[in-house]
């Protein structure tokens, strides 16, 4: 049986110091700095890998370097159909005896494959594309760069996850600031592709480990009556940080700086060692009491609580609450009830190994967890996507990409609104099939009404943003506790195959340029439909095992949006039954 934390003297005394005072909002704001830093190398692949127009160098007309627009590509190059130049092949030399660039000098039959390229530097003086050669043959190697990112990610997530359970919070935002910072420098230096994308894979580590460690470390302080506001508003500063590249390339058009420009700020970070406090949940739990005590102590001080209100406890009397019961313990029993067991035997009982396969042995459990894995690819999918494909909605790039970034903060708003009237299943399924009819009819607009393409490409990132934040909380609620963070540790596995796929979907533009929306669109309004299967999770008291989550909801008629009802959870009514007895 496990052991609640939340009934130790010391929290319960943390509890006390108020949900949201001037303790918490220094976390929470030095929690939204580390976001705003972290978000850029989530979407800087834009511009340090985006492509642009390409040619084959023609040794007998182009110079060192060629100029792109160059008249001689008239009679020096194939044009496709659609009066668009050949990329990949240049016509044979036919005449030997001169090597003037004129028309007759060419063979306007026979081709021979490119061996250098030129490049248009109208809009980027340079990118991966033109300093590594992607083209032609090699161009499928650009969205590696995006994959190589998100598989970084996906084993950040669970290593520095681990590292920061195991050594702490900050010695895990330390370690996500040292990957972060100096995997962009180095990718900023690369020699060659190869290095670039291995960088790339620890920048992408350390950008997902600073965000999930920063989030939960805020979490920590944050009460209960204020944490889904600030669960969901700390996106906005991670929006920011996204939009902030969007600016920066503005400004800076080779690749290399800008990537530095991007990941070095990480650095500043390093002194959240010694300015961002330890989590007092985790210090307790590793039984270093004394430094939580120092950290509660500060709290009070800083939040000015009064003297009554700082509860002193002994150390030696300690609450254990066991998992739906209400306990009350002292040093050597161990009261549930009638019950009277002791506490030794209690801690002697082993602890039955939970994975992931638990949630899919029984019929209803195994279909809402497949179920939200699908809606955790696909959200990651058309966010990324979304963002990636920006650049090819018409209009001024950097315009559209910062408009892209920044229209999530309303989302969130909205998202937040809309959760406790709408209720968990209502909203997700309301925005999912918003933002995939947006995406999927803008699909079939001309592209002479470019204005409408992006007003709907913006709505339909509105809705996968608004999404990605309910998703999140969603799922914690419908898997049992004993489980949930195996639940939502697993739904983030699966949102990483999303990712690793974004940037490949995205480059299907170059194929067929509607294609990539018609994907986002599709996908999510396939979602928000499967949605509606899964039960209403607000105002109702969730599951604690995997009995009650297979039980939970099947008396709710699959039309079902509104609220259960106003019950008290039972972790709700405990905490208030031992507050009484203290």
């Amino acid at each position: 049986m496990a052991v609640d934390m939340e009934a130790d003297p010391l929290l319960m005394r943390l509890q006390k110091m108020g949900d949201f005072g001037r303790f918490q909002i220094l976390v929470y704001a030095l929690a939204w700095f580390a976001a705003y830093i972290s978000a850029p190398v989530y979407v800087d692949s834009s511009f340090l890998n985006r492509r642009v127009d390409y040619r084959c160098n023609v040794p007998r007309c182009d110079g060192e370097p060629g100029t792109f627009l160059a008249s001689h590509t008239n009679f020096s190059i194939p044009h496709h159909s659609d009066g668009s130049i050949d990329q990949c092949n240049y016509f044979t030399d036919s005449d030997t005896s001169t090597t003037d660039c004129v028309p007759s000098g060419f063979d306007t039959v026979a081709t021979e494959p490119c061996h250098e390229w030129v490049f248009d530097d109208s809009t980027f003086i340079s990118t991966t594309v033109t300093e590594f050669d992607l083209t032609c043959t090699r161009s499928w190697l650009a969205p590696l760069a995006g994959s190589m990112l998100m598989a970084g990610m996906l084993v950040g997530a669970i290593t520095i996850g681990d590292l920061a359970d195991r050594f702490g919070r900050r010695f895990g935002l330390i370690v996500s600031v040292l990957l972060l910072g100096f995997g962009g420098v180095l990718s900023a230096v690369s020699t060659n592709y190869i290095m670039f994308l291995a960088m790339r894979f620890f920048a992408g580590a350390g950008g997902v480990g600073l965000f999930t460690v920063s989030f939960v470390l805020a979490i920590e302080y944050i009460g209960e009556k204020w944490r889904t506001l600030c669960m969901i508003m700390i996106q906005a500063p991670f929006a920011l940080g996204e939009a902030t590249v969007g600016v920066m390339a503005y400004f800076i058009r080779e690749w290399r700086w800008l990537q530095l420009a991007l990941t070095t700020p990480a650095f500043l970070l390093l002194s959240y060692f010694w300015i961002m406090p330890e989590s007092v949940q985790w210090l307790v739990s590793q039984g270093r009491r004394d430094e939580a005590e120092k950290i509660v102590n500060k709290v009070a001080q800083i939040n000015k609580v009064e003297k009554e209100n700082n509860l002193i406890v002994n150390d030696e009397v300690k609450i254990t609450i066991v998992k739906s019961t209400s306990c009350v313990s002292s040093k050597e029993k161990l009261l549930c009830g009638d019950d009277v067991s002791d506490v030794e035997s209690l801690n002697e009982m082993p602890n039955a190994t939970k994975t992931v396969f638990d949630l899919l042995r029984t019929s209803n459990l195994r279909k809402r967890t497949l179920n939200l894995y699908f809606c955790w690819i696909v959200c990651t999918v058309v966010y990324y996507g979304l963002s990636l494909n920006s650049g090819n909605l018409g209009g001024n790039l950097f315009v559209t990409f910062t408009m892209t970034m920044l229209i999530e903060i309303p989302s969130y708003i909205f998202a937040y609104l809309a959760l406790t009237r709408l209720g968990r299943k209502g909203t997700l399924s309301f925005v999912l099939l918003l933002g995939g009819a947006a995406c999927f009819v803008s699909g079939f607009i001309s592209e002479e009404y470019g204005w409408v393409i992006v007003s709907l490409s913006l709505l339909g990132k509105f809705g996968i943003s608004a999404a990605f934040a309910v998703v999140f909380i969603y799922s914690a609620e419908l898997f049992p506790t004993d489980y949930r963070s195996v639940g939502v540790g697993s739904c983030s596995m699966f949102a990483r195959i999303g990712g690793i796929c974004a940037p490949h979907v995205a480059s299907l533009g170059h194929i067929y340029k509607p294609l990539p929306l018609l994907v986002f669109g599709f996908l999510s309004i396939l979602s928000g439909c499967l949605i509606v299967l899964l039960p209403e999770t607000m105002g109702c008291e969730l599951p604690q095992t995997l009995q009650e989550s297979e039980d939970f909801g099947t008396d709710q008629p699959v039309w079902y949006f509104s609220c259960c009802g106003s019950k008290r959870s039972k972790s709700e009514e405990t905490i208030e039954s031992i507050d009484e007895k203290l």
